[in-house]
């Protein structure tokens, strides 16, 4: 399979699926818009631009594949690329990341590789699998998620979707909009069809209106060993790829375009509105105190915008605190579910003998509910940063910054381990416990006997021994079992109580940090907007007082510059239009 790999010379990596050209002309248009802008004097606006040239210097595509153990994750992931990036992973704990590049590999699990779809700018995420059954590694995986443009959902053709996968489905979807399903191994199960059409049900039930591909790694291997392109065809592997580069990397490409797009008609809709006022002033002096008056009056309000009366700022505001409260008590609430299933469990038997069972058991649940709850945080965060800019402008046609919640898979790192239960009474213990207890009924019974000329050892002292020992042994018995669970629920509330402080407090500073990204970003839309108002405000004041014999050139100037920020909006609107190729 490697043998693909070992190229003597890499050829520099277009790093997207847009064609040179279009490429090139974005770039000098940027660059042209730059210098205009620079002469303007608006560093706020250069600083816009020069995120646009980064994103444009660099617009790889970002997409995560995922899914539980013994799926063939790996195998996906290496199929795409033709190589088994697994093997060069330093832990199947950390997940690994494949771009393109000369064969290499570095120890933080990266991965370089010659190959054409990674030439087109996709970057693939080989995310370590977990178990169903211990979902606190789903944590650590789902963490990739809100980073990616796409997702690849990995399941095989030997059941169909369970519901912790439809459920854990449902939760990558809400963070990433492109996610597609994989059913591997087709190649293992002859019923792999009705695997597929039970999944594609699963999904129609769920309300997730998601791609479902099957396909067969391994078959993929065979075919690129033998060079049997028909059998390449059956695997499907190939058609994953088609997938790929239609549907992830070139819609990449139209947001991009998109992006690139916006951005300058923003630049030059503030560039030409000082520009504008300048001129409307130099060519109707007459018109110079109304124009002024009508400037004021747009200054004001994007003063207003800025000053922290905006309607913006309080429902930034108002919305911050509801998000925490309700996040909060989501929380709680889904803890205090695990809690009352822990005591009804700790409730049916003696916990010490399956203690270290139960503790997996309530890591998993503690560990669903906080991602659970990160998820809902994502997407109500999400949800708050556009209402905000609905609150911005009236048709809330601003840019969003993204909003991506970091590092939930180290959130409960602080939280302490489930506390030691005694051990359950050992059988010499339970036998020493029953003598006592039988000794003390031979003994009053054999007194008793006695009196009736009988031995002090007798079938009645005997059996009243026997009886009493039995007691003796239930009663010490269901004791011990209840302290037993009596210190069992208490080790699990002293448990919660850490979690909801530990979780809780992260929780909060994500959300904080939610607040001030958004605060942040709107604000320094308002003061682009103040600082363009601004502008122009000072360009027609300036132009009302311009001497006769300067106005005619001024005005030709600025005509030109206008027409000039014209046409780069002409040009960049045509972008649109262009297919990649």
């Amino acid at each position: 399979m490697n043998a693909t790999l070992e190229s003597p010379a890499v050829a520099t990596p277009s790093r997207s699926n847009l064609p040179a050209e279009i490429t090139a002309s974005m770039a000098a248009l940027l660059t042209q818009l730059a210098a205009l802008t620079r002469t303007a004097g608006r560093g706020d606006l250069l600083t816009r631009l020069s995120h646009t040239e980064s994103r444009l210097a660099d617009p790889r595509t970002r997409v995560v594949v995922l899914g539980l153990t013994d799926k063939g994750v790996s195998s996906v992931a290496g199929a795409l690329v033709d190589a088994d990036v697994s093997a060069t992973a330093q832990s199947r704990h950390e997940p690994v990341v494949v771009e393109y590049g000369p064969v290499a590999s570095d120890p933080d699990s990266t991965v370089t590789l010659p190959h054409d779809l990674l030439a087109e700018g996709l970057v693939l995420v080989d995310a370590p699998g977990f178990s169903g059954h211990a979902p606190a590694r789903a944590a650590d995986t789902l963490a990739l998620v809100p980073t990616a443009d796409a997702v690849l959902f990995v399941s095989d053709a030997s059941q169909e979707y369970t519901e912790p996968e439809i459920a854990l489905l449902t939760q990558v979807h809400q963070l990433c909009p492109m996610v597609i399903c994989v059913v591997n191994k087709i190649d293992f199960y002859p019923r792999w069809a009705h695997i597929q059409k039970a999944n594609r049900t699963h999904l129609q039930n769920a309300d997730l209106p998601l791609p479902l591909l099957p396909v067969s790694a391994l078959m993929h291997a065979d075919a690129h060993e033998t060079g049997d392109d028909a059998l390449d065809v059956e695997s499907g592997i190939p058609q994953l790829v088609d997938y790929l580069r239609n549907q992830v990397v070139a819609q990449a490409d139209v947001v991009l375009r998109n992006s690139v797009i916006a951005d300058v008609r923003t630049v030059t809709d503030h560039l030409s509105l000082s520009l504008g006022a300048e001129l409307d002033a130099l060519r109707d002096p007459q018109r110079g105190a109304a124009l002024l008056e009508q400037m004021t009056r747009a200054r004001a309000a994007a003063d207003q915008l800025r000053q922290r009366s905006a309607n913006w700022q309080y429902t930034l505001a108002d919305g911050a605190v509801e998000l925490m409260t309700d996040i909060e008590h989501d929380l709680r609430h889904r803890l205090r579910t695990v809690i009352r299933a822990a005591e009804e469990d700790i409730g049916k038997s003696d916990p010490a003998p399956r203690w270290e069972e139960f503790g997996s058991w309530l890591d998993g649940e503690i560990a669903t509910c906080v991602r659970e709850n990160f998820v809902m945080a994502h997407t109500r965060s999400q949800a708050l940063a556009l209402s905000v800019a609905q609150r911005f402008t009236e048709d809330g046609k601003v840019p969003v910054p993204a909003l991506r919640i970091d590092d939930v898979d180290h959130v409960l790192e602080p939280v302490n381990t489930l506390e030691s239960l005694e051990s359950a009474q050992g059988f010499t213990q339970r036998v020493l416990s029953s003598m006592r207890g039988s000794y003390g009924g031979v003994l009053m019974v054999g007194l008793v006997t006695s009196l009736a000329g009988l031995a002090l050892v007798n079938p009645f002292s005997i059996g009243a021994g026997v009886l009493l020992g039995a007691n003796t042994y239930r009663e010490d018995h269901k004791a011990r079992t209840a302290r037993r669970q009596a210190e069992a629920k208490v080790a699990v509330s002293r448990l919660m109580d850490d979690v909801i402080f530990q979780v809780g407090k992260e929780s909060k500073q994500r959300l904080r940090e939610v607040q001030r990204v958004l605060r942040d970003h709107f604000t320094d839309l308002a003061n682009e907007m103040l600082r363009s108002v601004d502008d122009s405000l000072r360009a027609a004041t300036d132009a009302s007082k311009m001497h006769d014999d300067h106005r005619a050139t001024r005005s030709a100037q600025i005509r030109t510059e206008l027409d000039t920020l014209r046409q780069i909006r002409v040009q960049a609107a045509g972008f649109t239009g262009r297919a990649a190729a």
